[in-house]
């Protein structure tokens, strides 16, 4: 691979493509609204748990509040979604009605306002994050010294050190017909990967294994929006093709970030099981059961994230992208 010294003019190319931004005032106030309501629960949080009798596990309502408050935000802006929140207050009484408990009501309407708030917080992401790594990308291999950011992407994205990077392409009339099953299915895969590190945490965290994980409180499971808020942003990568152009295969950005998780997730998943079987207190099959009901929630939490997404967000952010691709080229 041939080598590019490095001088004035790399570097000032590369600050110039990490400048592009294609963010906007909604995404900062987005943004903002989110921070905002992370603190606000976060001292709530801490405060009920010194004060109250509220246990390390009823934080979990905290936690999934700001994603509640930003999806609320952004339908209520709305006036298509207005009446989805006509439509949940009455399936909530509906369900009240019929003896539902309000816990499980709770959770079900914390789940269906927050993943609006969960695809808003993707959109913000990957209109920040896109060409920030791609501007490293291309310069990878070719700089003589990389920054902790661009060490972090290249780990994150499986970049082998004999690629010339520079040959960075995407698809720049990446239109869609219909809804893109095959990379939805990709995205679920990630989510249970993710969900694996999750799970894990949860059963070898000694202040977790005090509690008996077959009668969690179903809000625990809200917990999984922040797993699209994780996935989601890569996805991106999978829409344009992006892709580092070599004379053989061309190596796909987005089977680069697959295969660093699939690599950690073999010996996440044989230091998993000897946690069930041999360390933690609640037994095989409570843990399993917590498993069960952690990865139906997963599952409908990210099929819904990805069809309002891909729905309604992605058209706008590739165009954003492809707008000033040739300006980043």
């Amino acid at each position: 691979m041939s080598v590019i010294k490095r001088n004035d003019s790399t570097e000032r190319i590369l600050f110039e493509r990490k400048r592009i931004d294609i963010t906007g005032p909604h995404d900062r106030q987005t943004v903002f609204i989110f921070v905002v309501a992370f603190a606000a629960s976060a001292i709530a949080g801490a405060v009920f748990l010194e004060f109250t009798d509220l246990v390390l596990m009823d934080l979990s309502l905290f936690a999934t509040l700001p994603l509640v408050v930003l999806g609320t935000f952004h339908l209520l802006r709305s006036k298509v979604y207005r009446y989805l929140l006509l439509v949940l207050a009455v399936a909530a009484g509906v369900m009240f009605f019929m003896g539902v408990s309000y816990v499980t009501i709770m959770a079900v309407a914390m789940i269906s306002v927050g993943i609006s708030g969960v695809v808003q917080l993707v959109a913000v992401l990957q209109r920040f994050l896109f060409y920030r790594v791609v501007a490293s990308i291309e310069y990878l291999n070719v700089r003589e010294k990389l920054t902790f950011w661009d060490r972090a992407v290249a780990f994150l994205f499986n970049i082998s050190n004999d690629l010339d990077t520079r040959n960075l392409e995407i698809d720049a009339n990446a239109k869609r017909a219909s809804l893109p099953w095959n990379d939805i299915g990709s995205s679920l895969k990630i989510s249970f990967i993710i969900g694996l590190f999750i799970w894990i945490y949860i059963s070898m965290n000694p202040s977790w294994m005090e509690y008996d994980l077959t009668n969690v409180p179903v809000y625990l499971f809200a917990l999984m929006m922040y797993i699209p808020v994780i996935v989601l942003p890569f996805s991106i990568f999978m829409s344009l093709n992006v892709r580092i152009e070599t004379r053989y295969r061309d190596f796909k950005i987005y089977d680069g970030i697959k295969g660093t998780l699939m690599r950690m997730a073999i010996p996440v998943f044989a230091t998993f099981m000897y946690i069930i079987l041999a360390v933690n207190r609640n037994g095989f099959a409570s843990v399993l059961a917590f498993i069960g009901m952690s990865v139906v929630f997963n599952f409908v939490i990210c099929v819904f994230a990805c069809l309002i997404y891909y729905k309604g967000f992605e058209s706008d952010i590739v165009d954003a992208i492809i707008m000033k691709w040739k300006q980043f080229r």
